[in-house]
């Protein structure tokens, strides 16, 4: 009895450990913050899109998202080159680049002109011990030079990102820094965007009408305000659930010693949520991509009604020379 109790307790402890296994990276790392994701989704169900500022005027907001995908995209990597001398540092690094102008020749879609921006040559300094008869000294010589530069590469087929990384690592250049993303015309987008929002308000405007409420009849005053979220800032880190082993790198016989505990942390592309937005052009996203943002106020203001059953009285007054003011009867 005792050996089938411990089969079953063992039993559910791995068909847990084996379910957080399937839930995946994303899911385990969301649920680490789903207290503060639940807190942020009841204040988000707080926030009214109307509201009345007095009995004569109402607010109405719509918010818009365009998602577009880049029309253009330049990556940027970091290279760092050593040498004993500040000519053979630039020789070696023309070397690669030459190399990796060489590799990318045969793309079709890559700008053939590349950017070289300088960063620093700096010198590389070490400490040369002297000895002394009861002392030894050490002295600051120089030993090298160290150069910064970053190359950047413009394309237009998101697909050769993948394609230029590894012509850049056969030219042994492997630190990437970023990718920026370019679209034309965005006043074309926003255009869209105010058109669309204009037609959802009209849609309002009907609504309200067959319920019986004519804010058509409404003074309008109308407020914009536009905005645009790049890719590179919505980038998510989160840590894997399991980590590499480095073993298989080192070769038979090697005493390297490996850390213990690597971080291996990596990133994830997460757009802007749709849940904020009234209206959503070009929802489905499949690639990284610009999306653009629209807020429109409009306030409705009812017009001051005239009673025409009220007649309004006008009186003329005039003042003397002496100062004393007189009421003046006018015959209609």
């Amino acid at each position: 009895m005792k050996r089938t109790l411990l089969w079953l307790f063992l039993s559910l402890i791995t068909s847990t450990v084996f379910a957080q296994i399937k839930i995946g990276n994303y899911r385990m790392n969301e649920m680490q913050n789903w207290n503060d994701n639940v807190a942020v989704s009841n204040q988000q169900l707080n926030q009214f899109k109307a509201s009345i500022r007095n009995n004569r005027e109402m607010i109405l907001n719509v918010d818009v998202m365009m998602n577009i995908e880049a029309t253009s995209y330049t990556v940027m990597f970091n290279v760092r080159q050593v040498a004993e001398t500040a000519l053979e540092v630039n020789e070696l690094f023309n070397r690669r680049l030459s190399s990796l102008k060489s590799n990318l020749a045969k793309y079709k879609n890559i700008d053939k002109e590349i950017i070289v921006e300088v960063i620093s040559q700096v010198p590389i300094y070490g400490l040369k011990s002297q000895k002394k008869l009861f002392s030894t000294s050490h002295h600051e010589v120089p030993i090298g030079f160290e150069l910064h530069k970053n190359i950047s590469i413009s394309f237009t087929d998101y697909n050769l990102l993948n394609d230029i990384v590894f012509e850049a690592s056969k030219s042994e250049i492997y630190d990437m820094v970023k990718v920026d993303y370019f679209a034309d015309n965005p006043m074309l987008y926003y255009d869209t965007m105010r058109h669309a929002a204009g037609a959802y308000l009209k849609s309002i405007e009907k609504s309200y009408k067959n319920a019986g409420y004519r804010i058509d009849t409404f003074e309008r005053v109308m407020a914009e305000q536009t905005g645009a979220v790049y890719p590179i800032t919505r980038y998510t880190q989160y840590k894997a659930l399991s980590k590499l082993s480095y073993t298989k790198l080192l070769k038979k016989g090697e005493s390297t010693i490996l850390p213990t505990v690597i971080a291996t942390p990596s990133m994830y592309y997460n757009p802007l949520p749709f849940h904020d937005f009234d209206l959503i052009l070009h929802s489905d996203i499949q690639k990284p991509s610009i999306q653009y943002t629209m807020n429109i106020q409009a306030k409705f203001i009812k017009p001051k009604q005239v009673n025409p059953e009220v007649k309004v009285e006008k009186q003329f007054f005039m003042i003397t020379d002496d100062g004393e003011v007189k009421l003046i009867n006018v015959v209609n």
